[in-house]
């Protein structure tokens, strides 16, 4: 059995988006959601579904504990955490998603393909198809000296996990402000477990960030990495990899405002992300 696990605050404008695209998928599955007191009508649109809906303060919610809470209310060998603004592409998602877990008891976690919306921008289209490639790749502690902090990569945007391990590993860590997926995945890996990117399993998933937004979520990032240095103890061996193919696929295609965006963009998330790792040492 599968259980779908998704946070939401004020999805009104998603939700139903994902649940219609959830109802096409041909491996049987339960939807849970766990709402934070959104103050829009998510909760009813979400009603109209075959859904279990678990409502929290908004003050409560912890990236990691709200996850860890609806995962001991759920059914199932397999858990796939969703987030609300996620789109099922097919409806094979989850059965690709889960048949890694199925065929290798060694697979810890899955992790989908995240496809550009039809209303991403440029960089965010360009952002998505580098980070999330054609093919798929099991990763294990042997990638490490490859890929060094890129093979605990992980998104919870769409993601299964194995539940016997998910429990073994104690579930994610609370209290973290960002990426408790890849902390998860880092302990996995860690264990002995493989971390597989399922290429197969399609779901659309984009963001237009302005640049404060943008900032802060690079802050978050550098003070993430710092507070959890010990964990994620290997490094970036690709960081200038991204900025390098940019440059590069924009001024192929002559597009030299967005050359000069993606620099601003590149510059914006240096800076950001150095000022939250300062901000980690500070308070460590």
């Amino acid at each position: 059995m599968i259980s779908v696990l998704i946070p939401t605050i004020n999805a009104a404008p998603t939700i139903e988006r994902l649940l219609k695209s959830l109802r096409t998928q041909i491996v049987p599955h339960r939807v849970y959601i766990v709402d934070s007191s959104s103050t829009d009508n998510t909760v009813e649109l979400a009603d109209k579904y075959d859904v279990k809906i678990v409502t929290i303060k908004a003050e409560q919610f912890d990236h990691g504990a709200t996850r860890n809470m609806i995962a001991r209310l759920a059914e199932g060998d397999f858990l796939v955490f969703m987030t609300q603004d996620v789109v099922c592409a097919d409806q094979y998602t989850l059965h690709n998603l889960v048949k890694p877990l199925e065929e290798n008891a060694d697979v810890a976690v899955s992790f989908a393909r995240q496809l550009p919306q039809a209303d991403a921008d440029a960089i965010e289209t360009f952002a998505r198809n580098f980070n999330y490639p054609e093919a798929s790749i099991l990763k294990s502690a042997s990638d490490i000296p490859k890929l060094g902090i890129k093979t605990y990569f992980c998104s919870n945007s769409c993601a299964a996990y194995r539940r016997n391990v998910f429990e073994k590993l104690g579930g994610f860590s609370e209290g973290v402000v960002t990426n408790e997926d890849m902390l998860f995945a880092a302990g996995a890996i860690k264990a002995g477990y493989g971390i597989y990117y399922a290429a197969e399993a399609k779901v659309y998933h984009s963001h237009t960030y302005t640049l404060g937004r943008l900032f802060k979520r690079y802050y978050r990032i550098g003070k993430f990495l710092k507070d959890n240095a010990r964990s994620l103890d290997v490094a970036d061996k690709h960081g200038h990899e991204f900025i390098k193919a940019g440059l590069r696929y924009f001024s192929k295609k002559k597009q030299y405002w967005n050359v000069l965006r993606f620099i601003a963009q590149s510059f914006i998330k240096f800076a950001a992300f150095k000022l939250g790792y300062v901000a980690g040492v500070i308070s460590g």
